[in-house]
This record gives structure tokens, C-alpha cells and sequence, in this order.
């Protein structure tokens, strides 16, 4: 994706501590250029370290930066703050480019929405699926604005079939994952100088995963995923990654428009 005589990147990655976002951490890492800078945020430390070390030894020529943050709670601030403190301020030299992977997501409660009552989850889920989203590209596109110089600007949302197709008792995720669909095609109509990808990486092999088998309410949605993986037919969230940076180099998708792992 990049060569060694271009300018260092800025790439942000939310929910960088296990799964798929450290995997992208991990697989892109090797195809920065030297002095790119990488910013971690998730709420485990531990992880963060791990992806940390990973980073590291991948391309010790990258800096990774560990944020502890609950983005379920986190202020406009705290992401103006994470990004200045470890990308760059209006006195920076331009990146090469800019990457934002927007990959943090939880699956909520896996209940009918008929026998949805809590108030509490419903507004934490979606400050953490919706809200924090928009907070974050907000943050980071004012960024990249004050900085001098023109930068090549990518944003990264990582969706689900959820967000075309309806789950049984899957209301909120399948919401939540419609909605920043919808989100990110705004976004490119708003600023057509940014290149926005909505990318569904398939069936992971992940902790959500798991937790979907044992925690969906509906049984024909939980016998499903429980003979994906008996049937070896999750991936794995390296080779789905590797297919997302290879359609980020190609350049070749509609800006926000959705692209499945299956279709490229």
C-alpha cells in the first residue's frame, strides 16, 4: 500500500485490542512507511499492549499509540485530545495519507424487540455503535482540515450483512450497523475528497461470535452461527483483513458504498 519513499501515514483504529481491529493493526503495519504513526483506542489495556508488542514487531519503524478509552462514554475532547497527543496538531507535517478505522461495535442484548425494557442499555448500545462514531470522524476530520498540505484521506467502516439483511433478535445490532452505513454514505456526499468504504468482513471466527451461539434468543439465528462453526465455515479475521487492505489499494470501490468479503 505504500513504498518506502513516501510520506509517514496517520492511521487510527478503534476497538484495536483483540479481533479484527488488531488484526488490522498487525497486517497493515508491515506496509507503512517508516515514521507512520498508529493509534490504538479500546478499553483493555492488556490488549492494547499486546497489539502494542505486535505492531512493533511488524514494523518497528511505526509508532503505535495505546488509548484506553470507553468510547460508549468518551466526550469530543477526549478524541481531539487522543488524536492531537499522538497523530499531530495544525503544526504538523501532512501525512502521506490518513486512515480511519472505524471497527468498535458490540452486539447488545440478543432479545426480540418485543421484550426490549431497558432504557440504560438502549441509550449506553448506541452511544457506543452511533454516537461515538460520528464523534470520532468529527474529531478526525477537523484534524486532517488543520493541517497544512493535502492528504490523502480514507475512513473505514466496519459493517455486517446485518446492515442489508434482518437477524431475529438481533434488533440492535442490525440497527446499529444500518444506521453507520448510512452514516458513512453521508459522509461521502458531504466531502467527496474523502474515499469512504462501508466493508463487511464476513463470518469472523471471534469472542462476538461465540457469544452469539451461546446468547441468541431466536434458535434458527443461534443453530445458524453454531453450524458455521462446526462446519469450518467462519474466517479468520487476518485473511478477512487482507482482503480489506486489498481493496483499499486497489481504490477501485464507490466512496460509500458497501463491499462484502464474498463479493471481492
Amino acid at each position: 500500500m505504500s513504498d518506502s519513499g513516501s510520506a509517514p501515514w496517520w492511521v487510527v483504529v478503534t476497538g484495536a485490542s483483540q479481533g479484527f481491529g488488531a488484526a488490522i493493526c498487525t497486517e497493515l503495519a508491515p506496509l507503512l512507511p517508516p515514521g507512520s504513526r498508529m493509534l490504538g483506542l479500546a478499553r483493555s489495556q492488556q490488549g492494547l499492549a499486546t497489539t502494542a508488542a505486535a505492531v512493533t514487531k511488524a514494523n518497528p519503524a511505526v509508532t503505535f499509540s495505546p488509548v484506553v478509552m470507553d468510547l460508549a462514554t468518551a466526550k469530543a475532547v477526549d478524541y481531539e485530545a487522543a488524536l492531537e497527543d499522538n497523530l499531530g496538531t495544525s503544526q504538523s507535517s501532512p501525512p502521506g495519507q490518513a486512515l480511519l478505522f472505524q471497527n468498535a461495535g458490540s452486539l447488545g442484548s440478543l432479545k426480540y424487540l418485543r421484550e426490549m425494557d431497558d432504557a440504560a442499555h438502549l441509550s449506553a448500545y448506541f452511544n457506543l455503535n452511533i454516537s461515538s462514531v460520528i464523534l470520532l470522524n468529527a474529531a478526525f476530520m477537523r484534524l486532517i482540515s488543520a493541517v497544512s498540505g493535502k492528504v490523502k484521506v480514507k475512513i473505514i467502516n466496519i459493517s455486517s450483512i446485518c446492515a442489508l439483511e434482518p437477524f431475529k433478535s438481533w434488533g440492535l445490532y442490525c440497527t446499529s450497523k444500518a444506521g453507520r452505513d448510512m452514516l458513512f454514505r453521508v459522509l461521502a456526499a458531504e466531502d467527496p475528497g474523502v474515499r469512504v468504504l462501508n466493508y463487511s468482513p464476513g463470518p469472523l471466527d471471534t469472542g462476538m461470535q461465540v457469544h452469539a451461539r451461546t446468547e441468541t434468543q431466536d434458535d434458527d439465528i443461534r443453530k445458524a452461527f453454531t453450524s458455521m462453526k462446526e462446519e469450518g465455515k467462519l474466517l479468520s479475521c487476518q485473511t478477512s483483513v487482507r482482503k480489506l487492505l486489498q481493496v483499499l489499494e486497489k481504490d477501485e470501490f464507490k466512496s460509500g458504498g458497501h463491499v462484502d468479503f464474498f463479493e471481492v
